[in-house]
């Protein structure tokens, strides 16, 4: 029967020092924000970046594989 006291306790507690220290978790809960947004900006740059390198590789690579099937049938008709 103690469980419940002590888990409101602790419950009523945390959210007493919670109210108390509102303005510094706002402003951590910000910072931590703006950070997440940062990295996300960061990570989607990336991102594009390694699409258009691997883009710009598939393209060259089919360039090539056309040009030697050109040169194949150009020797097989000589």
């Amino acid at each position: 029967m103690p469980l419940p006291f002590i888990l409101g306790l602790a419950v009523g507690a945390g959210a007493v020092v919670a109210f108390k220290n509102k303005d510094k978790l706002k402003e951590k809960t910000s910072k931590l924000f703006e950070k997440s947004k940062e990295f996300a900006n960061t990570t989607l740059e990336k991102t594009k970046e390694n699409v258009n390198e691997i883009k710009e590789t598939i393209c060259a690579t089919k360039e090539c594989i056309e040009d030697k099937k050109k040169e194949k049938s150009k020797d097989e008709v000589l």
